[in-house]
Parts: C-alpha cells; sequence; structure tokens
C-alpha cells in the first residue's frame, strides 16, 4: 500500500445526524397577517407575490415578491411585529389552463 493521503474530507467517523428543524406551529402571526393584509399588500403597485416565509431561526414571516428595488424600498420591515421578507422577482406571469 502507499503512504499517498487521498485527497477530500475523511468521513470515516460520520454516521447519520438527527434533523430536527424548528416547527412553526400552524395558524400563527404571519398566517393570520397573511390571510388579513395579503390582499392589501398585492394591491400594492409593483408586489407580485406575497406567502409565509421563515425569518431568523424559528421565526415567522412573510415573502414579499416585488418587480425592483424601488417597489421594495416602498415597503415596511414588519407588519405588527411580523417581518417581511423582501425579495425582487421582477415580473411574475402565472401559468395559464387551456
Amino acid at each position: 500500500m502507499s503512504n499517498i493521503q487521498k485527497p477530500g474530507p475523511d468521513f470515516s467517523g460520520a454516521g447519520p445526524v438527527e434533523y430536527n428543524p424548528v416547527e412553526t406551529p400552524p395558524g400563527g402571526a404571519a398566517e393570520a397577517l397573511l390571510a388579513s393584509d395579503g390582499q392589501r399588500l398585492l394591491a400594492i403597485p409593483g408586489v407580485v407575490s406575497v406567502g409565509i416565509s421563515t425569518g431568523r431561526p424559528g421565526e415567522e414571516a412573510l415573502a414579499v415578491g416585488v418587480l425592483d428595488a424601488q417597489v421594495a424600498a416602498r415597503l415596511p420591515n414588519e407588519i405588527n411585529g411580523v417581518p417581511l421578507v423582501i425579495t425582487v422577482t421582477g415580473p411574475v406571469d402565472a401559468l395559464r389552463t387551456r
């Protein structure tokens, strides 16, 4: 055998890793805000999508898609204590059914 080391990391002692994601309880503040203010956000010119997302670990947020950075600059960072995760997506065209 050769004494040449194999390239790359050594995973010989690695085993399964338990997956424990932080779960947000259903019916949280973001879901309530989406139900109450989602349509109001979509009525703002340049807002193209609104949904539930995650903010900081263990924190619910609203995901808001906007056309450009100018629209993003006009939106608040949070509404009723729920943070907004704003992403410039550009235009969104829904697929049509035949």
